[in-house]
């Protein structure tokens, strides 16, 4: 009998599922997309319920295909977006929606947190809004009984078991003691809560049960079927072709564009916080990909991307003079010029959507080197990831513009690193340099065209110039509008 895993991630905008063979073969993917809500400016929230529906869908999904039954499906893994913070009732029931992790209505509260805290977070942890909800919501506060993330209460509704893997635990905000691997029930009593309100920890890879019989009623699946505790996305990330290997550097080009180092191999620290010295590396500045160049898609009037990836070979190094600079997620609603500004310059007679479209892309391609050459590890391999990794122009033109030797691999994703994790960790897949030697073994090659990367080095420094500038005159046209 053939044995499959299934990985399931909660994104911003859409789920996605896949199921694959212990070889890592996908035999099956499918897609569901759905909205943030926003009730007012500044807040973000999703359904809970609305993610339950849509794993059922999946799970219906994969078992009406034609030779797989339930009883093949060996172990799920659930990641998705963290730290949103999802409460349930006694009844394990939401007792409100899930507020996102870029959800920033919480200010009086973050302020009044980080003059206690020692280590001062940011409105992307989750205890800013457990204080906005008691404040706020105060009968809704009354029924909650336990407090997870989007993955952990998926597996909750799976196994029963409300658990919290250490990573998404780091996340909620000063609460979580990553010496002792345990919440720090002082601090929690400290801001007015109490510690029976947050889940017990464990690591992402660990098997947190099997399928209860509500579960099974409700999706299918079999009650022997294992469910790991899970993950956050961006160390499912890394297992999905990102950085999954001493070494390498992830470069991930979704909605925004994240880079990742793995200074060892994630084997060593899978069953720990995965982030810090040793481990796994956020480097350089979080930069505009995706958004951008859908907004400038959606301009033009285009409604594929094919019709514009078409012709970025036809336009040489540099965009004949013209110069786009996307943002970095650094600007603040403080900029005179907005916390979302981009610019363009040299903008003449001679150039078309095209080269706008290139120019753009050659300048999410210098935010991304700039990433690269900031950090001081040695880089053994750099992984491109995400959408952007669709389209072979687009991966060419950063390879180009970055002077290195790029992969990607087409079957890339966060679902299909979880679905590894829940093979790994339930004893399924024995060895981890499988992932290598069999899931990622075809990743593609993008080799740099030698006389097009020397002309991006000069460019590079350049645009380099440009940019401090352009900053610079943001800050001189602030003061003036004082």
């Amino acid at each position: 009998m053939k044995r499959y895993l299934m990985g399931f991630d909660i994104g911003t905008l859409s789920s996605k599922a896949v199921l694959t063979d212990l070889s890592g073969t996908i035999i099956a993917k499918c897609q569901m997309e759905h909205a943030i809500e926003i009730k007012h400016p500044g807040w973000q929230e999703e359904s809970m319920t609305m993610w339950w529906e849509e794993f059922k869908a999946a799970a219906a999904y994969f078992l009406g295909l034609a030779g797989i039954e339930k009883d093949q499906i060996k172990a799920i893994g659930v990641t998705g977006l963290i730290p949103a913070m999802c409460a349930v009732d006694y009844g394990g029931n939401p007792v409100r929606n899930a507020i996102l992790h870029t959800d920033v209505r919480a200010e009086k509260e973050l302020r009044e947190i980080n003059e206690k805290l020692d280590c001062k977070i940011s409105h992307g942890h989750m205890l800013p809004k457990i204080l906005w909800v008691k404040r706020h919501e105060p009968e809704a506060f009354k029924r909650i009984h336990k407090i997870m993330v989007p993955h952990g209460y998926i597996g909750f509704k799976l196994t029963e078991h409300a658990t919290m893997d250490y990573d998404s635990a780091t996340m909620a905000g000063g609460l979580f003691r990553e010496s002792s691997l345990g919440w720090d029930e002082g601090t929690i009593r400290e801001f007015g809560l109490e510690p029976y309100l947050f889940p017990d920890v464990y690591p992402a890879s660990q098997v947190n049960g099997q399928i209860c019989e509500a579960a099974a009623e409700e999706t299918g699946l079999s009650q022997d079927t294992k469910v790991i505790v899970g993950v956050g996305d961006t160390f499912a990330s890394m297992l999905g072709g990102g950085a999954y290997n001493a070494g390498h550097f992830m470069l991930y080009l979704g909605t925004s564009g994240t880079s990742i180092y793995a200074e060892n191999s994630p084997e060593q620290y899978i069953t720990i916080p995965h982030y810090g010295e040793g481990k796994g590396h956020f480097t350089g500045r979080i930069f505009s990909f995706g958004e951008s160049i859908l907004h400038l898609r959606n301009n033009l009037g285009y409604d594929s991307w094919e019709a514009l990836n078409s012709h970025l070979e036809e336009i040489p190094p540099g965009s004949e003079g013209l110069w786009y600079f996307p943002h970095y997620k650094l600007q603040t609603e403080a900029s005179f010029f907005g916390p979302d500004a981009e610019f363009m310059l040299g903008y003449r007679g001679c150039h078309s959507q095209f080269h706008l479209y290139h120019a753009m892309l050659e300048g999410i391609a210098y935010n991304a080197r700039y990433n690269i050459s900031g950090l001081d590890l040695p880089i053994r391999r750099i992984n491109m990831f995400g959408g952007g990794t669709n389209a072979r122009e687009i991966c060419q033109l950063f390879s180009d513009v970055i002077g290195r030797e790029l992969y990607y691999n087409p079957k890339s994703s966060t679902a299909l690193g979880i679905a590894f994790l829940a093979g790994y960790g339930s004893g399924l897949i024995e060895r981890y340099d499988t992932l290598e030697k069999s899931w990622l073994s075809d990743s593609i090659a993008v080799k740099p065209d030698e006389a097009k990367a020397r002309q991006y080095h000069a460019l590079y420094d350049k645009y380099q110039e440009l940019r401090e500038r352009l900053m610079e005159l943001d800050s001189e046209i602030d003061k003036i509008q004082e």
